[in-house]
């Protein structure tokens, strides 16, 4: 049973945005125990904790110091940092990155597995949950099913400034294998405008072989490098589609109406959290193959089948619940 306590905790994750988002429910909980929370994880990623108040501090995984870990000889300001933290949670499948962590500090360190395996049919979320639970780390109503996704379980946004007919349209994704067709995404925004919103598109790094789509096109569409620029251009918006990416699981926690749309890789593991959002995946007989076959369907069927119209009425059944609320 975890018990309310004045020590400090360090987590190394080593993820990407998506991996990383969908742990932050559980900082959220961890933050009830700790007062103070720091994290190894890449920049920007810690960068996009700390503007979200969650954590206190980061350390950027890519300085050459931390590479140290894997060398057998751990630099000293590395093990000096370590030392300083009562309790270490390590999200990684390194069995030799939790031995040198070990080594270095008397300190309890848990390792965690990122992800459940592939044939599992649990949430990322649930299954960060269920181990901090089972180490001791939180208690089992921390993990209440229904309130995991309450926008008051994170700080909430502030509506200030948020323009709700503007829409975020995001046709990218880590892995091109998620992308919906551009021309579909192209249809939404027809739609939208004839609806008298806003739809405007925002490309990330990831992206950038679609920057030429949008060249010399009279539509807005923003192209960022730094997380930053993407919160606030969530904090100004009134909504989001977008393809199953680190971006939705952003969009959602930060509370927009989203609409995500998956292909090949399974929602029961990787839904975004969030307080509105809804997933469009055609209803197919085959198995979510993203993380067990990676060289199956080429042109995956579950992509081609989802339409812009139910993209559409799933958009709508979110914000129009919004604007009632």
């Amino acid at each position: 049973m975890a018990h309310k306590t004045t020590k400090e905790l360090l987590i190394i994750h080593q993820g990407a945005l998506g991996d990383f988002v969908a742990i932050f429910p559980a900082i959220v909980r961890l933050k009830k125990y700790y007062d103070r929370i720091d994290v190894i994880c890449q920049n920007q990623l810690g960068k996009l904790a700390a503007a979200l108040q969650l954590i206190n501090n980061w350390y950027p995984l890519e300085a050459a110091s931390f590479a140290s870990l894997y060398a057998g000889k751990v630099a000293q300001k590395v093990a000096d940092l370590l030392k300083k933290y009562d309790t270490n949670v390590l999200f990684s499948q390194s069995v030799e990155l939790e031995r040198s962590i070990r080594q270095i500090t008397a300190s309890p360190c848990y390792r965690i597995p990122p992800k459940p395996p592939a044939d599992k049919a649990i949430h990322i979320t649930h299954f960060a949950f269920h181990h901090l639970i089972r180490l001791g780390l939180l208690n089992q109503d921390d993990a209440d099913v229904e309130s995991l996704s309450l926008q008051s379980d994170h700080d909430k946004i502030t509506t200030e400034n948020r323009d709700c007919a503007k829409i975020v349209l995001h046709p990218g994704s880590g892995s091109i294998r998620k992308r919906w067709p551009l021309s579909q995404f192209k249809q939404i925004e027809l739609v939208l405008k004839s609806k008298g919103l806003k739809p405007e598109f925002v490309l990330g790094p990831a992206e950038m072989d679609l920057k030429t789509e949008f060249e010399d096109q009279e539509r807005t569409t923003h192209v960022f490098s730094d997380l930053l620029d993407l919160v606030a251009l969530f904090k100004s918006a009134g909504g989001f589609v977008g393809n199953d990416s680190g971006a939705s699981h952003l969009a959602a926690f930060m509370g927009l109406p989203s609409v995500v749309i998956f292909g090949p890789a399974d929602p029961q593991r990787w839904k975004p959290n969030g307080p509105q959002v809804e997933v469009v995946r055609p209803g197919l007989e085959c198995q979510a193959c993203f993380e067990i076959e990676p060289s199956n369907c080429p042109e995956p069927k579950c992509l081609g089948d989802t339409t812009p119209t139910a993209v559409i009425e799933a958009f709508y059944r979110i914000y129009d619940a919004q604007s009632k609320s």
